[in-house]
């Protein structure tokens, strides 16, 4: 039997997540910092996601960080030390709709560049493209002046191998939803805000030349941001964010595996260790911006993840002119690789 060895860049290599709960776990690229502005923000951005990037990070900031209609796009390569044919596109795009609330959707797709595909005696085959994708809605809307809630909804799909001959494709699809809450002005002082966003719940991809489960990464992400600066000219924004990828795979003691689903594993997936070494292996993301006359800005951050062994400083810059913002981040990759740049061009309309 044939088989093929894809030539992938290593998934973990990817994202600076938890490294057990990513080997349990298919496309890690749901787990990506989204946009500039929040990878120079060290990743802290479940409140400050504004405009169109609400899609990704909490769709219930679509009810709040939405004025009129906002487009962003992002383009970067992930492991650039590694390899020079892996990039990551990203668009989203959402308007508010008045007496409804933030509607959006948004695009991603990861290349991994050309692999070779061989049979079991090495002979070469032919080459191959492989490439994920998601495409992703989502809806925002207010409870109240302080409370806001949203959904949102994505198709998935990864082709890492084609059918040739009698080779079996290495291709699946699956779906997901998202569910957040944002509250603001929780305290008298400073614009205190809080979220909280369950992402990327579904039923496990499954491969066409694999009938094993592969798990997506479920995330509950959860944070608070203030502002103690507020003038007309200043602003100083503080944020800071917690990550908890929870899978729970077993094997059944017939080298397969049984996956707990994603309403399941929200609970069983912190029974793996204690309650304190689930909080250790989580991952933290301080960030702070700071906006002078809401022209140019200037942000600094902070990524830990000790599962990960990735513990660095991010730091970026933005400039808006009119309703055209261009912004620029440094982002750590996993320990050994050097931090990527990453841009990205949002517009508001």
């Amino acid at each position: 039997m044939r088989r093929i060895l894809l030539a992938l860049a290593p998934v973990a290599l990817l994202v600076p997540v938890s490294a057990s709960a990513v080997s349990e776990s298919v496309t890690p690229w749901l787990l990506f910092t989204m946009g500039a502005r929040a990878s120079g923000m060290g990743g802290a951005h479940v409140t400050e996601a504004a405009g169109a990037d609400g899609v990704y990070w909490n769709p219930a900031n679509l009810a709040f960080n939405l004025q009129n209609r906002s487009l962003t796009g992002m383009h970067f390569a992930p492991v650039p030390d590694l390899t020079n044919d892996v990039y990551f596109e990203y668009a989203s795009y959402a308007e508010q709709v008045e007496g409804w609330g933030g509607l959006g959707a948004n695009l991603m797709f990861l290349t991994y560049g050309k692999s070779e595909a061989t049979d079991e005696s090495g002979i070469r085959l032919r080459d191959f493209t492989s490439w994920e994708m998601g495409i992703g809605t989502g809806y925002g809307t207010a409870l109240s002046d302080r409370w806001a809630v949203g959904a949102g909804a994505k198709l998935l799909i990864s082709r890492l191998s084609p059918e040739i001959g009698d080779l079996e494709q290495g291709q699946g699809f699956t779906w997901a939803i998202d569910l957040g809450v944002h509250g603001r002005d929780l305290l008298p002082f400073w614009n205190f805000r809080w979220a909280l966003a369950i992402l990327n719940m579904g039923p496990a991809l499954k491969f066409v030349d694999n009938g094993s489960p592969n798990p997506l990464p479920l995330n509950v992400r959860t944070g608070f941001g203030f502002d103690p600066v507020m003038t007309d000219v200043h602003r100083l924004t503080i944020a800071l964010d917690m990550n908890k990828v929870l899978v729970r795979q077993r094997n059944d003691g017939t080298n397969s595996f049984d996956v707990d689903p994603a309403y399941k594993a929200l609970f069983t997936a912190w029974t793996d260790e204690s309650l304190s070494e689930e909080f250790e292996d989580a991952i933290y993301n301080l960030g702070a911006e700071y906006a002078f006359s809401d022209f140019i800005f200037l942000r600094t951050g902070w990524v830990h993840d000790k599962t990960g062994d990735i513990t660095d400083v991010t730091y970026g810059v933005g400039l808006r002119y009119q309703g055209l913002r261009f912004d620029y981040a440094s982002y750590p990759q996993a320990t050994g690789l050097k931090s990527v740049n990453r841009f990205s061009v949002t517009y508001d309309f």
